[in-house]
């Protein structure tokens, strides 16, 4: 089967729906099909797989996305796949699979955690933004083709799909998935070992981690906040740690664990190629997101045997129901948030939640996501 993917940009070390795609694309390879990818910009091709770029010098992103959405259609129609599978939407796709969310979705979780000023200057300026409009036209004529496939990543997205174009029929949950590298449990100790000192935590104390690259978004002023909180209400909480983990300019971030008297508990990382070891060094994964279609860090981290806080705006918060973690109203509930934290700071409590991983942890695997993905495809093919 000849399967086109597409995605605005292929740079799979970026994380996020990018890494996913990146993925997907070798398990298709993998089970046989041809997989040639789709982007404007992007790395080169491996496991199989077949990377082309179709750059467009247009000066604004909104009339690149136009140039590429008309590229698409033209290289997939000379190519004769099988299979048009597009993350973002372009008319004429069989399979829609909006891993970033749908626009209207992404708008107002930017409103939500915004106030004052800040929020109504986003009402204002909104709807002046070129590229969410065309993005949002675009998306419009896709989903409402019935003749388009419409896969969420999670159920919270299948409600999108729902509450903003009242379609049910033709959407169906795919959910995310994740693959975990195969490492022994030697290496991982050594790993837990190694960063532990480095970050000055103690073999009993907890450590808790954030991994994101859009603090903003996933909440990560709300975590330090509740992180001190929990210290300053806590005997013996001096040897934890908050470790955020992915982005390079922090000095608001680390102004504030200053402001909250924790500025020597949290720690900040870089971006890193090394995100698995510091899922090993850590005791409990915080993400607490304003929006998430279905956190790749979160599904990681279950799988990896790592407790997970997030928030009810995230939907991989679903991979928790079963006792993986503990989900909170919002990244504004400093009370719940610190509460989660007290929670899994006490290690009964976090070897109970590390069976609850174990027991979800297959179901989250790249396996169980390309089945499903290959039945759709051939639904849609007529190849049942």
């Amino acid at each position: 089967m000849k399967v086109a993917l597409v995605i605005e940009r292929f740079e799979p070390l970026r994380g996020g729906r990018e890494t996913s795609t990146a993925q997907t694309a070798a398990a298709l390879a993998r089970r046989g099909c041809e997989v040639t990818v789709f982007c404007q910009s992007g790395a080169p091709g491996r496991d199989g797989v077949e990377v082309r770029p179709l750059r467009s010098r247009d000066r604004t992103r909104a009339g690149r996305l136009a140039s590429f959405a008309v590229n698409v259609r033209r290289a997939v129609r000379e190519g004769r796949f099988d299979i048009v599978h597009a993350t973002l939407p372009i008319p004429g796709a069989r399979v829609f699979q909006p891993r970033g969310g749908l626009v209207e979705a992404q708008a107002a979780a930017g409103l939500r955690r915004r106030r004052g000023l800040k929020r109504l200057t986003a009402q204002l300026t909104g709807p002046l933004n070129r590229q969410r409009r065309r993005m949002l036209q675009l998306e419009q004529k896709v989903v409402r083709d019935a003749q388009t496939a419409c896969l969420a990543v999670s159920e919270m997205v299948e409600r999108e799909f729902l509450n903003y174009y009242a379609r049910s029929d033709g959407v169906r949950v795919v959910y995310n998935a994740v693959e975990v590298p195969d490492v022994d449990e030697s290496r991982r100790l050594r790993w837990r070992r190694e960063l532990r000192r480095q970050i000055g935590a103690g073999p009993n104390s907890p450590v808790f981690l954030i991994v994101a690259k859009n603090y903003e978004l996933k909440g990560v002023a709300e975590a330090i906040c509740a992180f001190a909180r929990w210290v300053r209400s806590s005997e013996g909480s001096h040897g934890a740690r908050l470790v955020a983990v992915g982005r390079k300019k922090v000095a608001r971030y680390r102004a504030l664990a200053i402001r909250r008297g924790v500025h020597k508990q949290v720690r900040f990382v870089g971006p890193t190629d090394d995100v698995f070891a510091w899922y090993s060094a850590a005791d409990v994964c915080l993400l607490p997101s304003w929006y998430d279609p279905c956190s790749r860090v979160v599904l990681e981290a279950v799988r990896w045997s790592l407790p997970a806080v997030t928030t009810v705006y995230n939907g991989a918060a679903e991979a928790l129901a079963e006792g993986a973690g503990i989900v909170v109203s919002s990244p504004a509930d400093e009370a719940a948030l610190t509460a989660a934290i007290a929670e899994l700071a006490d290690p009964k409590q976090r070897a109970r939640r590390r069976e609850a991983c174990a027991d979800v942890a297959d179901r989250l695997g790249m396996d169980r996501h390309v089945d499903e993905l290959l039945e759709v495809y051939r639904e849609v093919t007529g190849r049942a």
